[in-house]
């Protein structure tokens, strides 16, 4: 939805007497554009009005630091000042709302932006910037956006051209674009490798960090990652009762447009609820992108098609429920009793993902017993694992931050006042780790 600036003649206000009241456009729909961290500090900042300064969004960092429930409202006020913000990449992208002038014959007064456009309009703007931003920058993060502060001007003033929100898509925005690209030194802890295809010991690490504007250097380059979601029921015993796998193979292309590229899998992808041995990864089901040829899939394990732009989906996968996979982690809970009054509960998390990967962090959720008053801990295993209790509602959350590969941890837990014969009857393990799929 684009804003049109509406004017009405003065020809028009002599025919239409009875309209006294005008309503008249601003110019300046947004006053001021910010990318801020989690500290509160600036690090990348777009006036739209001259008398806007950083000083604009002190409210709005004051209310971000100081919020005792956590970020507000996508979209508040704070001193008079309308704020549109999203969180994207650890990082605040953010709007300070400039205001409409309602004007009469007698008088004229000042609308909130709230009041007149939609601020859900403001957010998917943000959302598409953010968006055309990753496809033109590569993977944003404080430093890369420091380094191309340029870059992502450019952006921004074609996207907000003089605060008036245009959103415009990667594609269009490239033969506006003529700043390069900067490279910034990031940590090693954000390389992720596929697992799935012979190719991936060739492959570079940094694919997600990659931007479509390096097509104009002279990069002749493909990148494939494989990322799945996996939700497991697990009995305390370790046992898997069912997991649901859901995957996807995404590739970033660096290749002149005209390229046919194939990509040949290291094993058959069958479809099938058929019981029985396979040499095959079982599916469920099966999504090939837009433009992809599986001719050839079921004799040579190879797919086909034309080098996209940027980031395209090869194909969508869902693993059958009931076929046994390789989960990353196996969790064991025990408990036992201490005293009449306090029990231990022992937690066992081993991962089976191998040397060579790395969980960045591992947290473990669940519910104690309701009498329970506090909890005594120890751990082994990894350096840094920290063990919470919420005394209000019974919360406990164990966490688990660099875990290696084929490592163990264990978490030694007593509840005071719980009982002796107590149980926890549940929890959550939540993850993320690379260099793995099922």
């Amino acid at each position: 939805m684009e804003l049109m600036q509406i004017s009405i003649s003065s020809t028009v206000a002599n025919v239409m007497p009875s309209m006294r009241t005008l309503l008249v456009y601003s110019s300046k729909m947004i006053d001021a554009f910010c990318i801020s961290n989690k500290r509160g500090e600036i690090i990348f900042f777009a006036p739209f009005n001259s008398k806007s300064t950083k000083g604009i969004f002190e409210p709005f960092l004051i209310e971000i630091s100081s919020s005792a429930h956590g970020d507000p409202p996508p979209f508040f006020t704070k001193e008079g000042t309308d704020y549109i913000y999203i969180f994207r990449d650890s990082l605040y992208w953010s709007c300070a709302m400039g205001s409409k002038m309602i004007a009469s014959n007698k008088s004229s007064h000042q609308v909130s932006v709230f009041d007149s456009c939609g601020p859900l309009h403001i957010v998917d703007g943000l959302i598409e910037l953010h968006s055309a931003c990753v496809t033109l920058c590569g993977a944003l993060t404080q430093h890369s956006v420091t380094a191309n502060n340029t870059l992502i001007m450019e952006i921004v003033n074609e996207t907000m051209n003089c605060g008036i929100l245009q959103v415009q898509s990667a594609d269009k925005l490239q033969s506006s674009i003529y700043s390069s690209v900067v490279s910034a030194k990031e940590s090693s802890v954000l390389s992720m490798a596929p697992g799935l295809f012979g190719m991936e010991k060739s492959a570079p690490s940094n694919a997600a960090q990659q931007s479509v504007l390096t097509v104009d250097t002279g990069k002749r380059e493909v990148y494939v990652d494989v990322v799945e979601k996996v939700w497991a029921a697990v009995a305390s015993g370790g046992t898997v009762l069912r997991a649901e796998v859901s995957g996807s193979i995404i590739a970033r292309c660096f290749l002149p447009t005209t390229t046919i590229m194939a990509i040949t899998l290291n094993t058959n992808l069958e479809a099938s609820n058929q019981q029985g041995f396979s040499t095959g990864s079982m599916m469920t089901d099966i999504e090939y992108g837009s433009g992809v040829d599986a001719s050839q899939m079921s004799n040579h394990r190879q797919l086909s098609l034309q080098a996209p732009t940027g980031e395209a989906t090869i194909l969508r996968y869902n693993l059958a429920p009931d076929h046994p996979h390789l989960l990353p982690f196996t969790i064991t809970a025990q408990t036992k009793p201490l005293t009449e009054s306090d029990c231990e509960v022992v937690l066992k998390l081993s991962s089976n993902s191998g040397m060579g990967t790395m969980a960045p962090q591992v947290s473990f959720h669940s519910v104690a017993p309701p009498t329970t008053a506090t909890i005594m801990s120890r751990t082994t295993g990894p350096r840094d694992q920290t063990l919470t209790f919420a005394p209000d509602t019974k919360a406990l959350t164990w966490t688990i931050t660099q875990f290696p590969g084929g490592s163990t941890a264990q978490a030694f837990i007593r509840l005071v006042d719980a009982g002796g014969n107590a149980q926890i009857e549940a929890g959550d393990l939540e993850f993320e780790v690379s260099r793995w799929v099922c």
